[in-house]
């Protein structure tokens, strides 16, 4: 059993490069296991009925995992063999769960985060969808006019003895380099994307581009409640299955992506070291965490609910970003509608009016 569990560890290089689960199908996974675990089975149970149903990458990942548990090892030792799909939190909560005897509990706690975390994610791609669709249409099609149609009246435009409105200059000026350069253009804009996706990655970059997320308007807002809900909603979970908080405050940090809000819970771990409370730790980037979410965690330290306290801000901000959302997918609305209506405006009036002029001129 020893060799096997060796060859697993081994692979597990090669399937960090492979094998990847959506958040739904670990969702599920956590919703099931912890219905099994409810009903009274033990866990080499529970993972054998789910082996029963899985298939594909799933299959292989329980597969793995019930190998481990059944050679000795703790369930969360199996989860560590794949970090690329179980995160520090869901490892750390499964282990303090098997540690303390409420696995089942922890698995109930994880499983509700995660819902609303599902959820959270669901409602701003939904309230974003719409004007999303809009503005690729709009570009499409401004783009077919460009190259499919603007070259077959340039000939027409040439014959023309007018001067041609500036629009109508630049829109012919585009159209032909669109023809003559189009696969260059293309190719460069490609490139410019990918080099703003990978850019946007790199260590020295980030505190520039997390700055002006922070500070766009309405986006702002929306990502700082987005932030402020996800850190609630985890560090009230964590500390409700029992997690201390000195415990639950790195593996938060851990997941953090936005360096402000890292470098602020830092602080806020270094300040409970020195005997301090998270309430005044907060309080000092009031632009990062509103006076009222400071007020309420100061409330539950004093009374000893901070956890409940967290998961009420964490169910207030995501209704919060729900609420902004909609609202921003509602002003985006008319506002592309305008834009698009400029746009064709502008190519109705530059491919009209030359041909006006010259009417008028006979």
């Amino acid at each position: 059993m020893a060799t096997v569990v060796n060859s697993v560890h081994r692979s597990n290089f090669l399937e960090k490069l492979t094998v990847r689960l959506s958040h739904t199908e670990i969702l599920l996974f956590t919703k099931y296991l912890s219905v099994l675990l409810r009903s009274g089975l033990p866990i080499d149970e529970a993972l054998d009925l789910l082996l029963q149903q899985a298939k594909g990458p799933l299959k292989k990942v329980l597969t793995n995992i019930k190998i481990t548990v059944t050679s000795g090892k703790t369930f969360a030792d199996g989860l560590e063999l794949y970090p690329q799909i179980f995160s520090s939190v869901y490892v750390n909560l499964i282990r303090a769960g098997e540690a303390s005897g409420q696995l089942q509990q922890n698995f109930e706690q994880l499983s509700g985060q995660m819902q609303k975390e599902h959820e959270l994610r669901q409602k701003i791609q939904g309230a974003m969808m719409y004007p999303m669709i809009v503005l690729v249409t709009a570009l499409g099609v401004s783009t077919g006019i460009v190259v499919f149609v603007l070259p077959n009246i340039i000939k027409l435009f040439d014959a023309l003895d007018v001067e041609l409105p500036v629009t109508t200059k630049a829109l012919l000026w585009i159209a032909v380099n669109a023809n003559k350069h189009g696969l260059i253009i293309a190719l460069v804009a490609l490139a410019l994307v990918a080099l703003f996706f990978f850019a946007r990655t790199l260590k020295p970059v980030k505190p520039i581009t997390h700055w002006l997320v922070l500070h766009v308007p309405v986006v702002g807002n929306i990502d700082r409640n987005t932030n402020l809900a996800r850190i609630s909603r985890l560090l009230g979970t964590l500390l409700k299955t029992g997690m201390p908080i000195t415990d639950a405050l790195p593996v938060t940090i851990s997941v953090l992506k936005n360096v402000y809000y890292r470098k602020l819970f830092f602080r806020v771990q270094d300040v409970l070291a020195k005997g301090g409370t998270i309430a005044s730790a907060l309080q000092l980037s009031p632009g990062l965490v509103p006076p009222i979410a400071v007020r309420l965690i100061r409330v539950g330290e004093e009374t000893g609910t901070l956890d409940d306290m967290l998961l009420y801000l964490a169910s207030f901000y995501e209704q919060e970003v729900d609420e902004s959302t909609k609202n921003a997918a509602t002003l985006l609305e008319p506002l592309m509608i305008v834009m698009i209506g400029i746009m064709v405006g502008t190519l109705a009036f530059s491919i009209i009016t030359p041909i006006y002029k010259v009417i008028g001129s006979i």
